[in-house]
């Protein structure tokens, strides 16, 4: 497709947009968008990769969906505002494209999300099939870099760090008579300089007008801020659910990345807020990451046993609880920056995310440590042996990678896992990268799964005849 025919296609889009609540001709998008009615119909399929009525009613109903889940208006009003021309259009679309009536909608733990199309974002790549169809939210696009208005917030607490900052932002944009409502909104964590007397944390939000239209700097606190743009797998969550917001992170991180073509990318997170009528209805997560190198294996390794303070808990939130417990014994300990104890990861694989998990994290203690009196029933022994190892850059929970180690035991001739003891992670800095002021923390993290695994042959062996 040439240049000039994408670009009408996204002018197309861009009317859709600005009334996709009101009454749409094709004529009238036709004439937005200098093209005949008869080449509207075929080009918008052709570049766009849906009919053009048919990306209305999806847009539409993605919209619906939206306010379905943020307010309590009445199913039928939610149709007419968001373009539908009788509450029984609405209905039958919505139950088409979901799966659900509105009723019942509102009520389920799905999303449907069927985001606007911008056809600079879009690119092409190969994915494994059992993949794509295992994420069907998971959309890889290149994003453009972007320029906008920006405001730094800071706090001395991390929780509510977001929200606090956003509604500040907007405060500021709306005292300064800036419309924020077809401006596109992102966000991302900042680190701040060490050296404060107590901890801060940082959170910088950007606004931007999709066209890039320039924006005055009217007050004090604004300034100018961009994105640099880059490669980013993206996936959609409900706005003002902590700990949804949370899994879908994880789910990324620890599932999809390690499974995918792709690897961590050095460029930033960033959270989009969406709009719709003025409201943040939902967020979307853009993951950095670049084409995997294929540089990845699985080796079989011995380690020796080790003496480990265990931190467990079960139930929701089950490994950010376990971290945050390890994290208060060091600080007691006052053994933040010692390089010998290590800090390993453990939890229940497979399970559920919500009540039926369990994680643990294990500080490992170097020779001739005897831990406290107190930490005794804390003590315990992590048996050696071998491990089907798997170094890679990934975070979380680890699902995706120990997926990848047990297919590979799968059709191992030689190995099996060892049930009787617990798989386990390690986590490694790039202190070359932290040297060059490089890339961000998460980029410079590396993790070492390790499952523990016997000779199938030992297996046997043990088994008798």
């Amino acid at each position: 497709m040439s240049k000039l025919t994408v670009e009408s296609v996204q002018r197309a889009i861009d009317y859709i947009e600005e009334h996709l609540a009101e009454t749409l001709s094709l004529e009238e998008i036709s004439r937005a968008s200098a093209m005949s009615v008869p080449n509207l119909y075929r080009l918008f399929n052709a570049v766009a990769g849906h009919p053009i009525k048919e990306y209305i009613r999806k847009r539409r109903a993605s919209e619906a969906a939206c306010l379905l889940r943020q307010t309590k208006l009445p199913s039928v009003e939610v149709g007419f505002r968001c373009g539908f021309d009788s509450y029984q259009t609405f209905v039958k679309t919505f139950k088409r494209l979901t799966g659900l009536t509105p009723g019942l909608y509102r009520k389920a733990e799905v999303i449907y999300s069927f985001e606007r199309i911008r056809l600079n974002e879009r690119m092409s790549y190969l994915e494994e099939r059992e993949v794509s169809e295992r994420y069907p939210d998971v959309k890889v696009i290149r994003l453009s870099s972007i320029e906008g208005i920006g405001y730094l917030h800071v706090a001395d607490r991390e929780e509510g760090l977001e929200e606090e900052a956003l509604l500040r932002f907007q405060s500021i944009l709306a005292e300064s008579r800036i419309d924020s409502s077809q401006m596109r909104l992102f966000g991302w964590n900042v680190d701040l300089e060490e050296g404060a007397v107590s901890p801060e944390f940082g959170y910088q939000l950007m606004a931007s007008y999709p066209d890039d239209k320039a924006v005055p700097i009217p007050h004090s606190e604004l300034r100018p801020v961009a994105i640099p743009g880059g490669t980013y797998a993206i996936t959609w969550t409900p706005m003002n659910h902590g700990p949804q917001i949370v899994a879908a992170w994880n789910r990324l991180l620890s599932e999809w990345l390690p499974l995918s073509a792709f690897e961590l990318g050095e460029h930033g997170f960033l959270e989009e807020y969406q709009q719709f009528n003025g409201r943040i209805s939902r967020m979307k997560l853009h993951l950095p990451v670049k084409r995997s190198q294929g540089l990845e294996t699985i080796e079989v390794v011995e380690r020796e046993a080790l003496q480990v303070i265990k931190f467990q808990a079960e139930g929701r939130d089950s490994l950010s609880r376990a971290d945050e417990a390890a994290s208060e014994w060091i600080k007691r300990r006052d053994l933040i920056g010692d390089r010998r104890f290590q800090v390993l990861m453990s939890g229940s694989y497979g399970g559920s995310p919500n009540e039926g998990s369990r994680h643990k994290i294990w500080i490992s203690l170097p020779d001739g440590y005897v831990p406290a009196q107190e930490d005794a029933h804390l003590t315990e022994r992590l048996e050696g042996g071998l491990y089907a190892c798997l170094n890679i850059r990934a975070l979380g929970s680890m699902e995706g990678v120990l997926e990848r180690i047990y297919r590979w035991l799968s059709a191992s001739p030689d190995y099996m896992p060892d049930e009787e003891r617990p798989w386990f992670a390690s986590y490694m800095l790039d202190e070359s990268g932290m040297e060059r002021g490089t890339g961000t923390f998460e980029a410079m993290v590396s993790a070492a799964c390790y499952v523990p695994v016997m000779l199938r042959n030992q297996s046997k062996q043990e088994e008798g005849p």
